[in-house]
C-alpha cells in the first residue's frame, strides 16, 4: 500500500481488510499509531498521531462526518465504530457490474446495508431529478452515496456515485428486456402493444422484436423523438399498468417495476433533450437563413434580435453561448483551399459585420450600382460650385487624385461597399473553389490589384467634369466676361472648398425637422385623428432605422431593391410593373392601418405585414423574393410616415 495521510483512505483499507464497513475505533487509533510510527521518516506530518492519535483523528473524523463519508455510531455501550460509506460505494459499485452480466440480480437498496446502519450516510433524492441532473453532468468519485425515491412507495435505490447513471437506465433496460424474453410476458405484451395499434400490427412486431433482441440498441431507442419511441412508451406505460396491480411483490417483480420507473424517468430526459436540440437546430437554421436575406450584413448585436416568423426571438431557443459558438464554426470551418461559409469584416469605425461569402459579390454589385449614383451625384455638385467661385481641383485633371477622391467619397457614401473592398478575403474569393452564383465570375482584381475605382463604378472623370461645366451659366465659357467675373465675384480663398453635407445628412436633418412640425402639429391640435397620425408617422420613422443605414436615404434603398427585383426591358414595362405592386401595397396597408394600434407598428410587425402580402399570387410570380420582401417593408414605411394631415 503507498503511503498516505488521508484518514479516509486509511479508513477504507482498514475497513476492507476486516471485511466491514464498520471500524471500531479504537482500534483503528491503534491501527493509525502503528501506522504512524512505520512511515514517520516519510511522512512527518504523521507525528500528531504517535502519542495520542485521538485528538487529531477527531479532527478529521468530523470533517469526513460532515461530508458523508463517514459516520459515528455506537456499536455497544462502551464501544464506538466509524461506518465507512466508501467501502459500501466500492461493494455496490460491484454489483452494479454484476447486474450488467445478470439481470435478474435485483438493484442494491438499504435493505442490503448492516442493521444499525445510520441512515445519514445516504444522500437521497427524487429519482426524476437526480438522474436529470446527473445525466447533464456527473463526476464519478467515491464520495457520494445516493438514494433515488421512486414513485408509489417502491424500494429506493441506492446508486454509488462510481456508477455512472447512463448504466443505470441500461441496466433498467436490461431488466425489462430480460422479462420480455419469459414467452408468458412476451406475447402477453405483444399482443396489448398490438391492439392498441390497429393497423400497424407488423410495425409493432418488429419494433418489439428489435428491442427484445437487440439490446445493443436500447438506449439509442430512449434517445430518438421517432415512432420506436412513442412505442416504447407505450410498452412501458402497459408493464407499469400491471405490475402496479399486484399486491404481493416478488423480488423480481419488485426489481422489474423499479427498472421502469428508471427507464420512464431517463426516457423523458433523452426526449426532452432531443426536442431542445430539434428546437435549437430549427432556431439556428432559421439564423442561418436570415443571414441570406437582405441587406445580407449582420453585426453581432443584430443577430442577437433576429426573430422567427412568428416574432418570437431566437435567442432563447438557442443560449448566446450557442449562438457564439454557431457563428465561430461558420467561420472558421473549411474545406482546404477554400473561404469558410461565412466571413467577418469591418468598417472603418470598427463595426464588425457578418456575410455569407455566397452574397458577398452580389452585395458588392448592388452597393457598387447605388454608390455610382450617389457619387457621382455628390461629386458633380461640389465640382459645379467649385467652378462657379472659379476655382480648380487637382481631381478635375489628375487621375490619381480623381481615383482618392472616389475612394473617399465611397467611405463616406457606401461605408459597407468600401470595407468590403479593403475586406483581406475578397482577393481569395476569386479563387474560391465553390465561389457561389454566376457573379463569382465577376473579378474585381487585375494581377492581384484592385481595378481602380473609376472603373468599379463606370465613372469617367472628363465625362463628370464636362457634366459639372454645363450646369454653369453659359457666359462662364466666354473668356474675357469669365476673368472679369473672377475678378469681382470669386470669394475669399478661407470660403472655398467648405466640407458639403452628404444627402444623408441633409436627409436627417430634413427628417428631425419633420419630426419637429409633427410634434408641434399634435401639441397644437385636439384631433384625435391627427394624434393618431402623428404617432404613426413617428413610429414609421423609429422602424425606418432598422432597415436604412445611416449613410442612406429612404429612397435610395428603395430604389436599390426595386432594381434588385424588378428585371423588366423597356421603361414603361418597368415602371408599370413597379407602380402595379406599389398600388398593391397601398391598398393593403390602406386596410391594415385604419384598425392598428399605433405602437404596434414595429419592425416585427411590418416584417408580418410584408410577409402576409408576399403570398399574394400576384406578387408569387415575381422573382428575387427576398428584395421584393425588403422592397414592400420600405414601401410600407415611407407610406406610413407621408400619412397627410
Amino acid at each position: 500500500m503507498a503511503t498516505t495521510t488521508s484518514i479516509i483512505v486509511l479508513l477504507k483499507f482498514f475497513a476492507t481488510r476486516q471485511k466491514n464497513a464498520i471500524v471500531d475505533y479504537r482500534d483503528f487509533c491503534e491501527y493509525l499509531k502503528r501506522y504512524s510510527e512505520h512511515h514517520l521518516d516519510e511522512q512527518p506530518s504523521l507525528a500528531c498521531y504517535l502519542e495520542d492519535p485521538v485528538p487529531a483523528l477527531q479532527t478529521e473524523l468530523d470533517k469526513l462526518v460532515e461530508s458523508r463519508l463517514v459516520a459515528i455510531v455506537n456499536t455497544s455501550p462502551e464501544k464506538q465504530g466509524i461506518v465507512v460509506v466508501p467501502f459500501y460505494i466500492e461493494r455496490f459499485t460491484e454489483r452494479y457490474k454484476d447486474i450488467s452480466v445478470n439481470p435478474t440480480l435485483p438493484f442494491p437498496s438499504e435493505a442490503d446495508l448492516p442493521k444499525g446502519t445510520p441512515g445519514e450516510i445516504i444522500t437521497r433524492e427524487n429519482s426524476a431529478d437526480l438522474i436529470s441532473k446527473l445525466l447533464k453532468h456527473q463526476d464519478l468519485n467515491d464520495k457520494i452515496l445516493y438514494g433515488l425515491s421512486l414513485p408509489h412507495n417502491a424500494p429506493s435505490i441506492l446508486l454509488p456515485s462510481t456508477v455512472s447513471v447512463v448504466t443505470l437506465i441500461e441496466d433498467a433496460v436490461g431488466k425489462i428486456q430480460n422479462m420480455l424474453k419469459k414467452e408468458e410476458h412476451h406475447d402477453y405484451f405483444l399482443k396489448k402493444l398490438t391492439v392498441s395499434n390497429p393497423g400497424r400490427e407488423m410495425i409493432v412486431k418488429n419494433f418489439f422484436n428489435a428491442f427484445v433482441d437487440r439490446p445493443d440498441h436500447s438506449l439509442e431507442t430512449l434517445s430518438q423523438t421517432t415512432e420506436s419511441f412513442y412505442l416504447w412508451n407505450q410498452l412501458c406505460f402497459f408493464i407499469k399498468q400491471d405490475y402496479e396491480k399486484i399486491k404481493d411483490y416478488t423480488q423480481e417483480d419488485l426489481s422489474c417495476l423499479q427498472a421502469v420507473y428508471i427507464t420512464e424517468v431517463g426516457a423523458n430526459y433523452f426526449k426532452n433533450e432531443a426536442q431542445e436540440n430539434a428546437k435549437k437546430e430549427g432556431a439556428l437554421k432559421t439564423l442561418e437563413n436570415l443571414l441570406l436575406k437582405p441587406p445580407y450584413y449582420f453585426t453581432f448585436d443584430e443577430i442577437i434580435k433576429f426573430t422567427d416568423n412568428k416574432g418570437v426571438p431566437l435567442l432563447g431557443q438557442y443560449s448566446e453561448e450557442e449562438l457564439k459558438d454557431f457563428l465561430h464554426k461558420k467561420t472558421q470551418d473549411a474545406q482546404v483551399q477554400e473561404l469558410p461559409e461565412l466571413l467577418v469584416f469591418k468598417t472603418y469605425d470598427e463595426q464588425r459585420y457578418f456575410i455569407f461569402k455566397s452574397k458577398v459579390l452580389q452585395l458588392i454589385l448592388r452597393l457598387c450600382t447605388d454608390a455610382r449614383i450617389s457619387v457621382l451625384d455628390a461629386i458633380k455638385s461640389h465640382w459645379t460650385d467649385v467652378l462657379k467661385a472659379f476655382d480648380v481641383l487637382p481631381e478635375m485633371k489628375d487621375q490619381k487624385a480623381f481615383e482618392d477622391r472616389l475612394e473617399r467619397e465611397i467611405r463616406i457614401q457606401s461605408p459597407i461597399l468600401s470595407a468590403l473592398l479593403h475586406s483581406s478575403f475578397l482577393p481569395l474569393l476569386s479563387y474560391d473553389a465553390s465561389g457561389g452564383d454566376d457573379t463569382s465570375k465577376i473579378s474585381l482584381f487585375v494581377n492581384g490589384q484592385l481595378l481602380p475605382y473609376s472603373d468599379i463604378l463606370l465613372m469617367s472623370r472628363q465625362e463628370l467634369l464636362n457634366d459639372a461645366k454645363i450646369m454653369l451659366p453659359f457666359w462662364y465659357s466666354m473668356p474675357v466676361i469669365s476673368w472679369i467675373a473672377k475678378m469681382l465675384l470669386r470669394p475669399p480663398k478661407k470660403n472655398r472648398n467648405k466640407k458639403q453635407k452628404t444627402r444623408a445628412e441633409q436627409y436627417r436633418e430634413e427628417e428631425s425637422e419633420k419630426r419637429r412640425e409633427d410634434e408641434t402639429t399634435a401639441m397644437m391640435s385636439q384631433n384625435s385623428t391627427v394624434s393618431k397620425k402623428v404617432a404613426l408617422r413617428e413610429a414609421a420613422r423609429n422602424a425606418e432605422q432598422t432597415y436604412v443605414p445611416a449613410s442612406s436615404t429612404l429612397n435610395r434603398e428603395l430604389d436599390s431593391y426595386e432594381r434588385m427585383w424588378n428585371h423588366r426591358l423597356g421603361k414603361e414595362t418597368h415602371n408599370n410593373l413597379t407602380e402595379d405592386v406599389n398600388s398593391l401595397i397601398r391598398d393593403y396597408i390602406r386596410r391594415t392601418i385604419r384598425t392598428m394600434k399605433v405602437e404596434s407598428f414595429t419592425s416585427e410587425r411590418i416584417e408580418s405585414l410584408a410577409e402576409s402580402l408576399m403570398t399574394a399570387p400576384s406578387l408569387q410570380k415575381i422573382g428575387e423574393h427576398d428584395a421584393l420582401l425588403m422592397y414592400i417593408k420600405l414601401y410600407m414605411i415611407k407610406l406610413v410616415k407621408n400619412i397627410p394631415m
